[in-house]
């Protein structure tokens, strides 16, 4: 009994190792055929590349002038108010009259003084109507102090334009919070007015402001107006940046090409700032561009038969997602973009259901017999 056992432990091994021999040889042949390499590949375009940097910033007026009091003193009462907030007002319109009653009565003085130096005049013209020295002395002091009375009263009429503050331009009177009988002070703002034009400002840092130029086109959106885009371009970029926390920003002023009757100043506004395009080239995806140890550029054709064959190119302009080619490829031809190896997982799971077929019962067969 103990030599059949022997025997057949020995089967049971001889069984055992051509199973293992089996499923490494299955394992290996699903290994290899899941390790074949699949190819990503794109067809070489024609089309255009943009490169920009970005920024956010405001919409700012073209001009803002604050109105104030021209006059001395506080306390100045405003008399009248012919204006209202968003009013649009021509050069020269009114806007608001201050109490003027103390300036009129200086003028009401220098007309009479005028007056009464015309008299004297013609007075000294008549007595002293000689041509002596003495004479034309006399007549000259007259005429003097006629001029001066005369100066006097042009000072004042000067001043008291003062007391009627207008539009210094066409434009939109905003800021207005004065009214009939208030009293306000010479420092204190009565209103401003601002251009209808407006203009964009935004910062950059200080690597992507190195790259803007003045007439750079623009492509701006604004957070308050869902759906409504602009285009300007660049008209000014600061020379000296201001350093907040270490960081270094330049203002770039934007002129728009016809802004939207919606825009208001302060509006929050997002740009895209081309600094470089190219049109109608030949371009490829940017990961299809390879580097040799040679430092040559290169991509992998693939040719209508499925084989692949390298060729040197010559790039341009890329907006890191494609990649001019200035020679080497053509339009329409077939580059290898990357490549995968399909997972062998599903491989793994198998060789493991499989090796399930292994005797497990060995020893306790055995004790059978």
């Amino acid at each position: 009994m103990s030599r059949i056992k022997k025997y057949k432990w020995w089967i049971i091994i001889i069984i055992i190792c051509c199973a293992s021999g089996a499923i490494y040889y299955i394992n290996k042949n699903n290994t290899d055929a899941n390790m074949q390499v699949v190819q990503t590949t794109a067809m070489a375009e024609r089309g255009d590349i943009s490169v920009t940097v970005s920024g956010t910033g405001q919409v700012y007026a073209d001009d803002q002038v604050d109105l104030q009091p021209q006059v001395a003193g506080d306390g100045l009462d405003v008399v009248e108010v012919t204006v209202t907030n968003d009013q649009q007002v021509s050069k020269g319109d009114l806007i608001a009259v201050l109490d003027a009653t103390d300036i009129q009565k200086d003028i009401q003085k220098s007309v009479l003084l005028v007056r009464s130096s015309e008299i004297q005049l013609k007075q000294t013209q008549k007595e002293y109507d000689k041509q002596t020295e003495d004479d034309k002395y006399m007549r000259q002091l007259k005429e003097v102090s006629l001029a001066q009375d005369q100066l006097s009263l042009s000072n004042a009429y000067s001043d008291l334009e003062d007391y009627y503050i207008r539009a210094p331009f066409d434009g939109i009177v905003t800021g207005l919070d004065v009214s009939t009988g208030d009293s306000i002070a010479r420092d204190e703002i009565l209103a401003s007015v601002i251009t209808q034009k407006v203009h964009a400002v935004i910062a950059l840092n200080e690597v992507d402001a190195a790259q803007v130029k003045n007439g750079n086109v623009v492509s701006l959106t604004f957070d308050a107006l869902d759906g409504v885009e602009a285009t300007g371009v660049v008209s000014k970029v600061d020379t000296i940046g201001v350093v907040d926390q270490g960081v270094v920003t330049y203002d770039v002023e934007i002129a728009f090409d016809s802004p939207s009757e919606l825009l208001k100043p302060g509006m929050s506004v997002s740009a895209e700032i081309v600094i470089n395009e190219v049109k109608d080239v030949v371009t490829v995806p940017a990961e299809a561009i390879k580097s040799g140890r040679d430092k040559v550029s290169f991509v992998m054709i693939k040719e209508s038969t499925g084989e692949t064959k390298r060729v040197s190119v010559e790039t341009g302009l890329s907006d890191d997602v494609i990649i001019e080619v200035i020679s080497g490829v053509s339009e329409g031809q077939e580059v290898v973009v990357g490549s995968t190896t399909p997972s062998a997982q599903g491989t793994a799971k198998k060789s493991s259901s499989a090796g399930s077929i292994m005797p497990m019962s060995g020893p306790s067969s055995g004790r059978r017999n």
